[in-house]
C-alpha cells in the first residue's frame, strides 16, 4: 500500500474521477511533489491546478503547500532501507539465518508434500511468482500441485478441502487480509496448513500447523514492502531438495 493510500484511504470515496486519478498517480510517485511546482506537477500528472487544489482540500489540508509539507514528513518517517547492500543481506541470510532453521521443520514440509492427497500453494502479489515456481518445480518432480493466486479462488478453496489435503501459504508479512480469511476458514477443515513467511510472529503463522520463516530485516520504500523474496525461495528450494533426495532418489542415483 502506498503512502497516500495508507494515510488517506477513508477520504477516497469523496474524490471525483479526475481527483482520484491524480491521487493514484501521486501515490505511485510521491517524489514528484518535491521536484515540481504546482503547475509542472499538474502537467506531469495530466491534471490541472484546480483539480490538485481540490484534492488536497478534500484530504483535509488548507492547500497544496500544506499537503506537500505533510507528505514530505510522512515519507521521511516511512522511507528506509535497513540493509541497503543486497550482498550484505545475502551474507546475513546464509551466515546467520539459515543455520538457525530447524531441519526437522524442513523435513516435515517435505513429508507432508509427499503424503498429502492434494497440494495447494497460495501466493498473492509479489509472492505469486514464488508460489508458481514451487508448483511448477513439484510438477517436474512428478508431484501434481495447484497454485492459487486470485482472491475469489481463495474464497472458494476452503470448501474444496478434505482430510489428507495440504495447503501451503506463502506470504512476506503474514498479515494479508485475504490470506488470513482463507486460512481461518481452511482451519475448520481437516487439511494440513503450512506457511512460509518472512516475519516470525504474524497472524498467518499462528493460524497454520507449522511455519518456516526467513526472518530478514524489512526494506520499505514509500510504505511499500520491497524486501527481497529470494530468501523465501531459498527455503522452498531446501524443502524440495529434501523431498527429492528422500522420496525420489534411489541408491543407484
Amino acid at each position: 500500500m502506498g503512502i497516500l493510500l495508507n494515510n488517506f484511504q477513508s477520504q477516497m470515496k469523496e474524490l471525483t474521477d479526475s481527483e482520484l486519478s491524480a491521487f493514484v498517480a501521486l501515490d505511485n510517485r510521491p517524489e514528484l511533489l518535491f521536484s515540481s511546482n504546482l503547475t509542472r506537477l499538474s502537467n506531469e500528472l495530466l491534471s490541472s491546478n484546480s483539480t490538485l487544489i481540490r484534492l488536497t482540500q478534500k484530504l483535509g489540508f488548507t492547500g497544496f503547500t500544506e499537503f506537500r509539507t505533510e507528505i514530505k514528513k510522512l515519507i521521511e518517517q516511512t522511507s528506509y532501507s535497513s540493509q541497503p547492500d543486497l550482498l550484505e543481506r545475502y551474507q546475513f541470510f546464509f551466515n546467520d539465518i539459515l543455520p538457525q532453521i530447524n531441519p526437522d521443520k524442513l523435513e516435515y514440509f517435505a513429508d507432508k508434500i509427499y503424503s498429502s492427497n492434494n497440494v495447494f500453494i497460495i501466493g498473492l502479489g509479489l509472492t505469486k511468482p514464488i508460489a508458481e515456481y514451487m508448483s511448477k518445480y513439484l510438477y517436474q518432480l512428478d508431484r501434481a500441485s495447484i497454485y492459487v493466486y486470485e482472491n475469489h479462488m481463495l474464497d472458494l478453496l476452503p470448501n474444496l478441502l478434505h482430510r489428507g489435503d495440504l495447503v501451503i501459504f506463502i506470504s512476506e508479512s503474514g498479515e494479508t487480509k485475504s490470506l488470513l480469511s482463507c486460512a481461518s476458514k481452511a482451519a475448520q477443515s481437516s487439511a494440513t496448513l503450512l506457511s512460509i513467511t518472512n516475519s516470525q510472529h504474524n497472524t498467518l503463522n499462528h493460524t497454520t500447523h507449522m511455519s518456516l520463516t526467513s526472518r530478514m530485516p524489512e526494506n520499505h520504500y514509500h510504505n511499500y514492502d520491497v524486501t527481497s523474496r529470494v530468501f523465501q525461495t531459498a527455503i522452498i528450494d531446501l524443502v524440495l531438495d529434501i523431498y527429492l533426495n528422500k522420496y525420489l532418489k534411489t541408491p543407484a542415483d
